[in-house]
């Protein structure tokens, strides 16, 4: 019994050393999808190493490694790559904000044009109606120096009006056929 919980400590002592140094033999994966699935304890590595199998020593430097044995961390996503992808987001931000502005001026900008054309066609047609005020109002003065004796010559008539109409009225009123009585 003490003879096989020996063997046991050596054969675990022997694991950790293979596992820390590494294998010099070459070692040919199978093509079998058992053995992709569950790699031998001589091809794992840890995660913080990067790659989960570790690359044969026959196959370095003929094929990269699938996408599916890199872990996320790989060699994809670096310090300085995250630094320059976010100076890039940034530049990308600014931009997207000075287009933004961009877009917002050139809107502003239209509007302007808009009322400075509204304005000046109201200015057209205020300047046609001020044209047309001042005609008629050299109209009337023309009017008034021509006719300015008529003018008072029907004041004067004017000023009899009321008496003729009264008395027209007085007239009149015998031509009734029904009696009025004057108050």
């Amino acid at each position: 019994m003490k003879k096989h919980q020996h063997e046991d400590e050596n054969s675990d002592s022997d694991a950790e050393q293979e596992s820390s140094v590494p294998s010099t033999t070459n070692v040919h994966p199978s093509y079998s999808s058992s053995n992709f699935l569950l790699p031998s304890s001589s091809q794992r590595r840890s995660i913080s190493m990067g790659d989960f199998r570790r690359v044969p020593a026959g196959q370095t430097g003929s094929e990269p490694p699938s996408g599916a044995a890199t872990a996320p961390s790989s060699k994809l996503v670096t310090p300085s790559s995250s630094m320059e992808f976010e100076a890039a987001r940034r530049r990308l931000l600014e931009v997207e904000e000075r287009q933004r502005v961009i877009r917002e001026m050139e809107r502003r900008l239209e509007e302007l044009r808009e009322v400075f054309v509204r304005s000046e066609q109201e200015a057209v047609e205020h300047g046609e109606l001020v044209a047309r005020i001042t005609s008629a109002a050299q109209q009337g003065e023309l009017y008034v120096a021509e006719n300015g004796q008529r003018l008072k010559k029907g004041l004067r008539f004017k000023r009899h009006r009321p008496a003729i109409v009264f008395s027209s009225m007085l007239g009149l009123r015998t031509c009734l056929p029904w009696p009025v009585k004057l108050k």
